[in-house]
Order: structure tokens, then sequence, then C-alpha cells
């Protein structure tokens, strides 16, 4: 007898847009998103294979400079932050938070770390969140640059323990100024 795999069904069902898809965890790839900060430092550290240091976070402590860790999913203001920081300060990029927590395990802590709030897998809250109950990281100043700038959103960022909150229309000459009198 052999085992057959079930194919999927050719009658449709009416999609349902409020149920979310679910998906199975495979082997080295994360979910869709974490329930909780335990999940999120456990899939983290799961997918990063433990501390492992990334190689940009390698060469960047090689030099004996301050370091700047950028996390955001959009490439394009990461590459421009990064371009205005070297002159100054190593940079290191995190595409979203559960890269940034798979990254700071394994590395010395940076001078600093700017963030997003809005990313998939792992939000800028969430981060900042797992940080703080980090005792490497728990030092280490945060500062939000984000679209969502509501009040609410700059309370919780200050309960957490983030140092800087600004909207993502702020001059990135001016975010390196504010970066550049935290990070002496």
């Amino acid at each position: 007898m052999s085992f057959q795999p079930k194919r999927p069904s050719t009658s449709a069902s009416p999609p349902n847009p409020s149920a979310r898809p679910v998906t199975t965890p495979v082997a080295g790839t994360p979910s869709a998103r974490p329930a909780n900060i335990r999940d999120a430092n456990a899939e983290a550290h799961a997918l990063g294979g433990g501390a492992v240091g990334r190689p940009t976070a390698v060469a960047a402590r090689a030099t004996g400079r301050k370091t700047i860790m950028i996390v955001d999913p959009d490439a394009g203001l990461r590459a421009r932050m990064r371009a205005l920081l070297e002159a100054h300060y190593d940079v290191i990029e995190a595409k979203d938070g559960m890269e940034a927590v798979e990254m700071t395990s394994g590395i010395q802590p940076p001078a600093m770390i700017v963030s997003d709030t809005a990313m998939p897998r792992v939000d800028g809250f969430t981060l900042a969140k797992i940080l703080r109950n980090n005792p490497v990281m728990k030092r280490v100043p945060i500062m939000f640059v984000s679209a969502q700038h509501s009040p609410q959103h700059v309370t919780q960022a200050l309960v957490i323990g983030v140092s800087q909150y600004l909207p993502k229309t702020t001059p990135l000459g001016q975010v390196v100024e504010k970066i550049r009198k935290i990070v002496l």
C-alpha cells in the first residue's frame, strides 16, 4: 500500500476575506507573525541558528568605530541613511524586527538602533520590548522613524523606553543630526 498525498479540492468555495491564512511552519522559515515576545525571540533564535553573527556585523565591529543599526523594510531608505551615516559610524542593516533580533544575538551592542515601527514579522514596538528585556541590549538607545506618529504610538514607544520618535517625513539630514547628538 503506497501513500498518496491529498490533492487540493477542485470545487472552489468562496473565500472568506476576514479569515487569516493558516500557515504551517517549515524548518528554517519564519511564521507569519509571532503571537508574543517569547515566541518572537524563540523563532529568531531558531532561524538564526542560535548566536550567529552576520558578516556585515562582524566587519563593522572590526573597525573600532561606533555602530548604528538601521531596521526598516524600505531598502532605499536604508541605503540613503547608510550613505549619510557611514562617514561617522559603521552601519549594519536589518529589513525587519526579526532580522534585527537575529543579528543582535551575535554582535556587540550597537551604539544606537534606528527602526521603523510598521514592519513584517516583528514590528518596531515588539523589537524594542525584546531589546529592553535583553540584559546586553537593554541600554542601547532606540530611535523610531515612522509614518505612524499618533500620540498613542509616541506614548507607547516612550513607555517601552524608546529614546526618540520622529515622523518619517523628517529630512534624513535632521535624523542623522539627532543620531549624532545621542551617540557622541
